[in-house]
């Protein structure tokens, strides 16, 4: 699903955003219903997330910004399952997996090192297990093979961040670290030269520990 999105951005980081969807919410004393509680979150997590972005140097030697020779290019959000559907050019089974998991809402960033491209997102999710469901999906080989050819797929761990994981491939150059925070699956991608592993572990470590681990 991240595919066409990451052919929008300029940026060839393959799983980062097919997946990247998140979720958050809030419980005020009487339990409000699905739909009333997905269009507060919703209005609530478009104008929280930004802090779950890279900023700059948290990935050594990057920061947000598109490089110079590419199209410029700003962070985005988009808000509810029909929006994220047609942006992304999505199937009807996309668009029901992200029914049923409670996709509320997606924000993303542009990255940019030496000679490298990427990108940092994050997906707001209705329920933590909503994206714990997304991530594992995402994470599947055959899903990221789905995506396009991939060749040397490789997966690493990611210490200090719980159920963190990463992966990369030879072909396309890229690689990506994913992992949930409460309710939001955030993702960091690059495209280029590497190495990749210990500049996206070390990215993921400094959000996950400025953002204490929490989502919202």
């Amino acid at each position: 699903m991240w595919g066409s999105f990451a052919a929008k951005l300029g940026i060839l980081a393959m799983a980062t955003l097919a997946i990247g969807l998140g979720a958050c919410g809030s419980d005020d004393g009487d339990e409000p219903t699905a739909a009333a509680a997905a269009n507060g979150n919703a209005q609530a997590g478009a104008e929280s997330l930004d802090r779950f972005l890279m900023r700059k140097d948290e990935e050594p030697g990057f920061r947000p910004g598109a490089r110079p020779d590419q199209a410029p290019r700003s962070r985005g959000t988009i808000t509810g399952v029909d929006a994220f559907v047609n942006d992304m050019h999505l199937a009807p089974a996309d668009a029901r997996r992200l029914r049923s998991e409670g996709f509320i809402s997606f924000m993303y960033q542009p990255i940019r090192g030496p000679r490298t491209a990427g990108v940092t997102n994050v997906a707001l999710y209705e329920t933590a297990e909503g994206a714990k469901h997304s991530l594992a999906h995402e994470l599947r080989p055959d899903v990221i093979r789905a995506l396009g050819p991939v060749e040397n797929l490789r997966h690493f761990a990611v210490p200090g961040v719980p159920g963190a994981r990463g992966w990369t491939a030879s072909r396309p150059h890229v690689g990506n670290v994913q992992w949930v925070q409460g309710r939001c699956m955030l993702v960091l991608g690059n495209q280029g030269p590497g190495p990749f592993a210990d500049p996206l572990s070390k990215g993921a470590r400094a959000i996950y520990e400025r953002t204490n681990g929490r989502c919202p």
